[in-house]
């Protein structure tokens, strides 16, 4: 009998094992995570299918702003989907899609969106460039898709970056109800 070598295990684990060393940098980055505010004569009017960058020390988020649901972006609410430059701990699936950004990134979209308030947008992120609006499907694949599981490498990275996005997220929504009543 001949030990044949299974090459497609060990490219599995060595695949692995720079995931999680690059995981282990993302964590290490992130300890001095701060958004910067854009200087106030940078700022860009905040539109639906517009392309951002957000703000901050770590300058590899994306955001892809949409319409909010029932008239929500009339008082001031968008849906945001958070795209990556972080492709290898983001691409969990065949089906991720990834953009194309100033010619120059590409990005990859994560499983989930947040809500952000005009104020936030125009004061912790950068326009880009409008989209068009048949981007929505990038939206709906977020919609679709299954998260992967918690314990995987890519599961935590993506967990980590919503819970990044979470505080933001929950001060925008209170806030418009504030405006709402």
């Amino acid at each position: 009998m001949k030990v044949v070598e299974n090459t497609a295990l060990q490219r599995s684990m060595k695949q692995d094992v720079k995931l999680k060393k690059v995981y282990k940098l993302f964590r290490d980055v992130m300890k001095d995570f701060k958004l910067i505010p854009v200087e106030k004569e940078k700022r860009v009017d905040v539109k639906p299918y517009q392309l951002r960058s957000l703000s901050c020390s770590v300058p590899n988020y994306w955001l892809l702003v949409l319409e909010a649901e029932q008239g929500m972006s009339y008082l001031g609410l968008y849906k945001v989907l958070i795209l990556t430059e972080d492709i290898c701990l983001a691409h969990f699936d065949e089906s991720v899609p990834f953009l194309r950004v100033a010619e120059v990134n590409t990005v990859a979209c994560l499983p989930f969106w947040v809500y952000l308030t005009k104020e936030f947008l125009e004061k912790y992120s950068i326009y880009y460039e409008s989209i068009e609006k048949d981007a929505e499907c990038v939206l709906n694949w977020a919609m679709s898709v299954k998260l992967p599981v918690e314990k995987s490498v890519r599961g935590k990275y993506i967990r980590d970056v919503m819970k990044l996005m979470s505080g933001w997220n929950l001060n925008s929504i209170l806030s418009i109800v504030d405006r709402v009543e």
